[in-house]
């Protein structure tokens, strides 16, 4: 597919003759999972046998919320949230078979994310949508977002159709992260086994335990540590990886269960950014500043997913709940994902 006209000389300009030069002061939020919902993929997810019901698109359970650019700007100026980055949520286009067209479909929507960042260059970011689980297919998508359309980072699942983080066949794909040092952002996904979810929408608690999955398998597999320098953030707080690490550490260490000596283990586990989206209580901010600390997480939202209604109070309690000092929240609030994300600080002209 060919990029058009239009893209091609906003391709010359670099991103920070868009900016507006500030600095930025301890207020400042970075929002690191926002979400688009682009028409054209609800159509290929409805084109798909996805289940409508009273005319709205349903996905693991869950309906799929309406969206526009402009609802998700007036939103984070609800929220406080000074900058986004807009991601595809699970399944991606994992759900299309056909390498041909899960590519197109890919391709389509990453220069829909590349347009509205182009609207609002100094608000929104976008990380790469990959059409996995077809690999070849996929690094040439990653290679075009980051090399070309100067991407801030890449989207990743905890699994794309039963293709799990660690698994061996992704190695091409981790090569070409390592590389550039590019920031991942790691959204969870329904297991293939969807029986587990006894019925209930998979979102709730097999998201969270799908990011155990592939933490897991990443450990054992040792593809963490074939790449240890790679920025990865998980969703929802790493979903029970606070309370499980101990236990996954320990087994370990057992000649079954791969021989791994457990303060590796642990500080593997322990070596990743996890968001705060849906992680805002007082107990899940104790397990993550004991486990992790501060200079670990980033902010995180779930929009439009999470609704205002919960978004809201949840950010506000951060600080109170996880009893951080302001220090620590101008990490949570915006450095982390600077640290994460380098070009967000040149999209917005940060020295």
């Amino acid at each position: 597919m060919m990029i058009s006209l239009s893209r091609a000389l906003l391709l010359t300009c670099s991103v920070a003759c868009h900016a507006t030069a500030h600095s930025i002061d301890s207020n400042y939020r970075i929002d690191v999972h926002s979400h688009a919902i682009p028409d054209i993929w609800k159509q290929a997810m409805i084109s798909a046998g996805f289940p409508i019901e009273n005319g709205t698109l349903y996905n693991d359970g869950a309906p799929v919320p309406d969206w526009s650019l402009d609802t998700h700007i007036s939103s984070m100026d609800t929220l406080g949230v000074n900058y986004s980055t807009l991601s595809i949520t699970a399944p991606g286009v994992s759900f299309i078979r056909d390498a041909k067209k899960a590519k197109s479909l890919a391709r389509k929507i990453n220069l829909l994310l590349y347009d509205y960042t182009q609207a609002h260059p100094t608000r929104l970011g976008a990380l790469c949508l990959l059409p996995l689980p077809h690999i070849n297919e996929a690094v040439k998508e990653l290679e075009f977002c980051l090399d070309t359309l100067k991407f801030a980072g890449v989207g990743l699942y905890t699994n794309a159709n039963g293709l799990y983080l660690g698994d061996s066949t992704l190695e091409p794909i981790f090569k070409a992260l390592d590389k550039r040092g590019a920031g991942v952002f790691v959204h969870p996904a329904s297991p293939t086994c969807t029986s587990v979810g006894l019925g209930h929408p998979m979102p709730m608690i097999e998201y969270p335990f799908d990011t155990v999955r592939a933490i897991e398998n990443l450990l054992l597999t040792g593809q963490r540590a074939r790449y240890p320098d790679l920025n990865i953030i998980f969703s929802h707080g790493g979903g029970a990886i606070p309370y499980l690490a101990t236990r996954i550490a320990g087994v370990a260490t057992l000649p079954y269960g791969g021989g791994i000596a457990f303060p590796e283990s642990l500080a593997q586990l322990a070596g990743y950014y996890f968001d705060l989206a849906s992680a805002t209580s007082a107990i899940q901010l104790a397990a993550l500043k004991s486990f992790i600390g501060a200079k670990r997480l980033v902010t995180g939202i779930d929009y439009p997913y999470v609704p205002l209604s919960q978004a809201q109070p949840g950010l506000v309690g951060i600080q109170t709940n996880g009893n951080f000092t302001d220090s620590e929240m101008g990490e949570i609030r915006y450095q982390n994902a600077l640290n994460i994300f380098p070009r967000i600080a040149e999209a917005l002209n940060i020295n």
